[in-house]
C-alpha cells in the first residue's frame, strides 16, 4: 500500500510541475536580460521577435559598442531614448525591465554630452551629506524615469579596501570603506530610484572592492583579499527589506566554494546570501559573456550551474561576445528537459520574477497617519493586547481579505483615511476611536493602491491586528453581495504572492469572516472579551479561489 501511495504521490508531483514546451521556452525567456545592437526597432527587428516568442524579461542598453567605442549601440540623446524604451514597452507582452549601468561618474550610459545630466561617481557623492546625496539622486531617479529606464544597476556596495583595485577603486565607484556609510548612501539612491519605480540592483556580490583583477577580463581570485566584512552592507539593507535584487560576481573564494565563482555556486547563492544571510529577492548574474566565466565554461555549463545556484536572472549584455535569444533559451531548455536543471528551479525564478513586478505595480496612495494616529494605535494595542510598545511595527504572520461595503472608491479611501472612526460605526466605536484602516485598497478593476506600511498596525480585524496584514476590495454592495471581480481576484493573487515571499513567516490567508476560528491561536490578543462583531466579508467562493489561484 505505501508503494502504491508513493508511486501516486510521485505522479501527481511530477504533472503538476509539467508545462508545455512553449510555455516552458517563455519562462526561461523571462529569466534572461539581453543586450542588442539598435537605436531604434521595428517589428522585423531581431530583439523584438525575441521579446514577443520568448516573453525576454528584460534588456540591457549600452551607449557605445565595447569594441568600437566611436559606434553609438542604444543611446544617442534623451529624445531617442524615450522613442526607443516607448516602443520596447509596447512590443513586449507582459512586465518588462528596461536596464542600464547608470551608477554615476565613469560608469554612466546617459552621459551630459548626449544631453543627459551629469551625475558624480558614489565616491564624490560620499564627500557630502546625506541630504546632498537625496538631491543628487532624485534628478538621476527623474532622468531614468523619464527616460523609460525601469531597472538600474546600482547602487554599487563594494568596499573601497583595496587601492591598487581598478575595477571599483579606481573607478571612483565606491561610498567608501566602511559598511554603515556605504549602506547609508546605498539606501539614500535605492529611496529615490523606488519613488520613480526603478529596481535598484545592489553589486557584486559577495564583493569585488578587494580584488586585484577585472573580472571582465579574466578570473578573479580574492581568496587572500576578501574578509566578511564586505557582506556587511548587503546584510544591513536585506534586514531593512530595502532590496529587491542582488547582482553576483564572477570572482573565486575558495573559502566559500572550493570550485566555482560567486556566480555559479550554490553554496555562495542559496546557503550564504540566502539561507544565512535571509535575502528573499531576486539573484541576477554579471554579464555571462565576461572573460571570468566565458573563458572557463561553456554556455550550457554556465547557464546550468548558475540556474542550480539560485541565479534568477542571467545577463547577456552582447557587449564582449554575440550569442542570440534563440540559442540561449534552447540550452537552457535541453536542459530542463533531461533533468539537469530541475523544472522548479524554473518556476521559483518565474515567481520571484512576477512577485517584482506586482511589488513595482502597486501605486502607493498613503492615508493620514500622524503622530496622534500613531499614539491612539499604541494605546490600541495597550488596551487590547496588554502591550506597551514604542512604535506601531508588526511582524506580519496572516494576511485577511476584506470587502469595503462601499462601492466608490473615493469614498472607500476617504472613510480609511480619517484618524478617527466616523460616527456610523457604533459597532466597535466603545473599543476605540482609532479608525479603521488597512495596508492594500484593490480597485475593481484591480488597480492595488498602498496606503500605509505593510509592516504598521492597522486596525482591520479584531484580536489579530497585531500580526496581520490587511487588504480591502471594493465591493460586497450592502455587505452582502458576493460582487468582487475577476481582475480583483486576479490581483489579490498576486498582491498576496507578493507580500508571502516578502514575509515568509506569513502561513494563513483568511477571510474576514473567517476571524473568530482563531481565538485560540497564538495570534490571537484581545484581552476584551466582549469585543466581537459577526463578518460576512469578503466570502467563501472569493477566499477559495485566491486560495486557489496561489498555488498555480
Amino acid at each position: 500500500m505505501k508503494i502504491i501511495l508513493t508511486l501516486l504521490l510521485t505522479f501527481f508531483a511530477l504533472n503538476a510541475t509539467q508545462v508545455d514546451d512553449n510555455s516552458l521556452k517563455k519562462q526561461i525567456g523571462r529569466m534572461l536580460l539581453v543586450g542588442f545592437p539598435n537605436q531604434d526597432i521595428n517589428p522585423n527587428s531581431q530583439i523584438v521577435k525575441d521579446i514577443q516568442e520568448y516573453e525576454l524579461g528584460g534588456v540591457i542598453l549600452f551607449d557605445k559598442f565595447y569594441d568600437d567605442r566611436s559606434k553609438t549601440k542604444n543611446i544617442s540623446s534623451p529624445d531617442q531614448l524615450q522613442r526607443l524604451t516607448k516602443k520596447l514597452k509596447m512590443f513586449a507582452k507582459r512586465d518588462f525591465f528596461i536596464a542600464v549601468d547608470q551608477e554615476g561618474g565613469k560608469v554612466a550610459r546617459l552621459k551630459p554630452e548626449y544631453g543627459f545630466i551629469e551625475t558624480p561617481s558614489a565616491q564624490e557623492v560620499s564627500k557630502n551629506s546625506l541630504e546632498n546625496a537625496k538631491k543628487v539622486y532624485k534628478r538621476q531617479s527623474y532622468m531614468l524615469n523619464r527616460a523609460g529606464i525601469n531597472l538600474n544597476f546600482a547602487p554599487v556596495v563594494d568596499l573601497a579596501v583595496n587601492p591598487e583595485n581598478k575595477v571599483i577603486v579606481g573607478l571612483e565607484r565606491s561610498f567608501g570603506t566602511t559598511p554603515k556609510v556605504i549602506a547609508s548612501y546605498a539606501r539614500v539612491m535605492i529611496d529615490e530610484q523606488n519613488k520613480k519605480d526603478i529596481v535598484s540592483v545592489l553589486k557584486h556580490f559577495p564583493g569585488h572592492g578587494s580584488s586585484l583583477e577585472d573580472s571582465h577580463k579574466g578570473f578573479v581570485d580574492i581568496s587572500k583579499t576578501w574578509t566578511s566584512k564586505e557582506l556587511e552592507p548587503y546584510q544591513e539593507l536585506i534586514n531593512e527589506n530595502a532590496v529587491d535584487m542582488i547582482m553576483t560576481a564572477h570572482v573565486f573564494n575558495k573559502y566559500m566554494d572550493q570550485n566555482y565563482p560567486a556566480t555559479l555556486s550554490y553554496r555562495v547563492n542559496s546557503e550564504i546570501l540566502r539561507g544565512k544571510m535571509h535575502y528573499h529577492g531576486l539573484i541576477i548574474s554579471d554579464d555571462m559573456q565576461m572573460k571570468a566565466i566565458s573563458e572557463h565554461y561553456s554556455i550550457k555549463e554556465a547557464v546550468t550551474l548558475a540556474i542550480n545556484a539560485g541565479v534568477d536572472i542571467l545577463l547577456f549584455g552582447n557587449q564582449l561576445a554575440e550569442i542570440s535569444v534563440d540559442e540561449l533559451v534552447n540550452t537552457i531548455f535541453m536542459q530542463v528537459k533531461n533533468g539537469s536543471i530541475p523544472m522548479s528551479r524554473i518556476i521559483e525564478s518565474n515567481q520571484r520574477i512576477e512577485n517584482l513586478h506586482t511589488k513595482n505595480s502597486i501605486i502607493q496612495k498613503p492615508i493620514i497617519f500622524t503622530d496622534k494616529r500613531k499614539e491612539m494605535t499604541r494605546e490600541y494595542i495597550k488596551t487590547h493586547y496588554g502591550l506597551k510598545v514604542r512604535d506601531i511595527k508588526i511582524e506580519p504572520k496572516m494576511i485577511v481579505l476584506h470587502w469595503t461595503a462601499v462601492m466608490d472608491f473615493d469614498d472607500c479611501f476617504k472613510r480609511l483615511n480619517a484618524e478617527e472612526l466616523y460616527s456610523d460605526r457604533n459597532d466597535i466605536a466603545s473599543a476605540s476611536a482609532l479608525n479603521v484602516s488597512a495596508h492594500f485598497l484593490v480597485a475593481r478593476d484591480g488597480t492595488i493602491y498602498q496606503l500605509m506600511p505593510d509592516n504598521w498596525m492597522a486596525r482591520h480585524v479584531i484580536g489579530l491586528n497585531y500580526s496581520t496584514i490587511g487588504i480591502e476590495n471594493v465591493g460586497g454592495e450592502g455587505n452582502s453581495k458576493d460582487d468582487l471581480t475577476d481582475a480583483q481576484l486576479q490581483a489579490n493573487i498576486k498582491l498576496v504572492k507578493y507580500l508571502k515571499a516578502k514575509y515568509p513567516a506569513i502561513k494563513d490567508i483568511i477571510g474576514h469572516h473567517q476571524y473568530r476560528e482563531y481565538e485560540n491561536s497564538l495570534l490571537w490578543l484581545e484581552k476584551d472579551d466582549g469585543y466581537r462583531t459577526v463578518k460576512a466579508d469578503p466570502g467563501e467562493r472569493f477566499v477559495n479561489a485566491v486560495k486557489a489561484g496561489l498555488n498555480e
